[in-house]
């Protein structure tokens, strides 16, 4: 099963290629209350002009600009009020030259009126109006389809809806929309020190904080989980992960990926005659994760130390999960921009390294002082509150308060 390390960007390929290459999901039709973070199944496109009629854009009158010739506050132009509109109203009548319509914001604009004068800039007489300003035509109208033409493409397929979707998509007289089915993914923790929540603490013993952490990440970006965790047995690990694949769209498991006496993930994977896609990546955290496919379903086994597990897991995991669940692919990438650091890393870096921070207006803030001991990967308690990565390249040395580095963000 030994494969050289591949370099990152190699490894991300490598998974988002085989996601891709997965069967899509089935599709379900929700309605649009619910489908707010699902991924639509198929192109949504407009049905209608929206809006569906030239409309006021504020509370005034509807008018011939002709008429509007000369007007002024000193000689101003008097015309008789002959309808007036509220937004939900259907003009019965085209307006008359030389008439005004009492029209209200979000009304339709009655045939032969080409601008709407605002209020302020009339006495708001109720039978006939004076109207202080002259209008060009077209001014103050909100065009039919101004806002989306029918027929453009609203969310393609692929796209995770959010409100703003919805919205526009409500607007245009959807109820439901059909939507990718979410996965289920396993989530299994190996190691024989550990311990599940709530047991009570014995010498030599940790809770399971991986198991918990994966399990939640994946919850909060749409994904159904079954979690459990299993003794460093290898026949226990290869029941647990067979019993998962059986039940789950895919597996991410943590632990037992290096090269101890007791890490036995990659014989598991070759007794479960696992397609192997990568067998370790060149970079600080995680270097030793494999990923692969089983029965056509993906497969990754991260590190167990917290880091290093949280690192890869938003990485290559996340983006080939999500790739395989529907979006497509360029939302499924880790969104990538230069920040300038306030806090340094004493380090130099042989391989790529990657160091959690909080980005923020073109900062970024590596915590614990930049320090390396806070960058352990045993740690998991300086996660609180990051948002992205630091990408420091192979060959770096150490970086220091106000340089440039390139910045990860956590996929949404």
């Amino acid at each position: 099963m030994k494969q050289p390390f591949c370099a990152p960007s190699e490894a991300l390929r490598r998974v988002l290629d085989a996601a891709a290459a997965l069967p899509r999901p089935a599709a379900e039709t929700l309605p649009l209350d619910d489908a707010v973070g699902h991924i639509a199944a198929e192109t949504l496109s407009a049905r209608m002009d929206q809006p569906p009629f030239d409309r006021s854009p504020l509370d005034g009158y509807a008018l011939h600009s002709a008429d509007t010739a000369g007007a002024s506050r000193e000689a101003p132009v008097t015309l008789p009020v002959v309808m007036k509109l509220y937004a939900g109203d259907a003009p019965a009548s085209p307006l008359p030259a030389g008439c005004a319509a009492r029209i209200m914001t979000g009304a339709p604009l009655p045939d032969g009126a080409d601008c709407v004068l605002m209020q302020e800039l009339t006495d708001g007489g109720e039978d006939a109006v004076r109207l202080y300003a002259a209008l060009k035509p077209e001014e103050n109208v909100v065009f039919r389809g101004g806002d989306i033409a029918a027929g453009t493409v609203i969310a393609g397929a692929g796209t995770v809806l959010t409100p703003a979707h919805l919205g526009v998509l409500a607007g245009q007289g959807y109820a439901a929309v059909p939507v990718c089915k979410a996965l289920t993914v396993g989530v299994l923790a190996t190691g024989s020190e550990l311990l599940a929540p709530g047991e009570a603490w014995t010498p030599g013993k940790i809770y399971d904080a991986n198991g918990i952490q994966n399990a939640a990440r994946l919850r909060q970006l749409g994904f159904g989980v079954r979690r459990r965790h299993c003794s460093d047995d290898p026949e226990e690990i290869t029941g647990q992960m067979k019993e998962l694949l059986a039940e789950c769209d895919a597996v991410i498991t943590s632990g037992g990926v290096s090269v101890g006496q007791k890490d036995y993930l990659p014989a598991v994977l070759e007794a479960l005659d696992a397609d192997l896609l990568l067998a370790g990546v060149a970079q600080k955290p995680g270097s030793p994760m494999l990923a692969g496919t089983v029965g056509g379903k993906l497969v990754f086994c991260l590190s167990g130390n917290p880091f290093a597990a949280a690192a890869t897991l938003e990485q290559y995991a996340i983006p080939a999960l999500l790739r395989a669940a529907g979006r497509c692919e360029e939302g499924c990438l880790l969104p990538r921009t230069t920040c300038t650091l306030t806090t340094g890393f004493s380090k130099p870096s042989k391989v790529a390294r990657y160091l959690r921070a909080k980005a923020m207006g073109g900062s970024v803030t590596i915590p614990g002082e930049g320090s390396a001991e806070a960058h352990s990967s045993g740690s998991l308690s300086a996660m609180m509150g990051c948002n992205c990565l630091v990408e420091l390249p192979a060959g770096s040395g150490p970086v220091a308060p106000g340089e440039e580095v390139e910045v990860l963000f956590f996929v949404q």
